[in-house]
């Protein structure tokens, strides 16, 4: 009956680990954070739909409101560089965006060609050209392991 349990044992661990090797962290530095004046939005995406989505709904509803997102973060703005993590996240790839609404009003301010006027970044610091840049050169491969990533916002002149 010995054997047993520690077999027993022995699988529930193995099972465990399998488990627990299925998720990975997503660590995201932000860099570049201007002022410690407003919030730190942060939003992950998991599909190419949803995140164009998310750029177009930035300056209406903001990052929080954004039904798109997987997860969404607020961050009191502190000058410099700010992390988070998304935990447990399953093999595939991931889009973050992250803008520091400075006036604290939830959204991303743009003016009226539709510019950023706040401070703003992607994962893979990747841009556009007269547009916010593709999924596919913003996102990131997790797999079964944990990944960091930096981000540097841009602010206009």
């Amino acid at each position: 009956m010995r054997p047993f349990l520690s077999f027993g044992a022995a699988l529930a661990l193995l099972l465990f680990s399998c488990a627990s090797a299925e998720a990975s962290n997503l660590w995201v530095t932000i860099r570049g954070v201007a002022s410690s004046q407003g919030t730190l939005m942060v939003g992950l995406y998991d599909s190419e739909e949803n995140f164009r989505i998310a750029i177009t709904d930035a300056g209406k509803v903001g990052l929080l409101n954004d039904s798109s997102r997987l997860v969404g973060i607020a961050l009191r703005a502190i000058a410099g560089t700010q992390s988070v993590v998304f935990t447990n996240l399953k093999p595939g790839t991931y889009a973050v965006i992250a803008f520091h609404d400075a006036n604290d009003n939830g959204k991303l301010d743009e003016n009226w060609l539709g510019v950023p006027t706040e401070g703003y970044g992607f994962s893979n610091n990747a841009e556009g050209f007269m547009s916010a840049p593709s999924f596919q050169n913003v996102g990131v491969l997790v797999d079964n392991q944990d990944l960091s990533i930096v981000i540097t916002l841009k602010y206009p002149k």
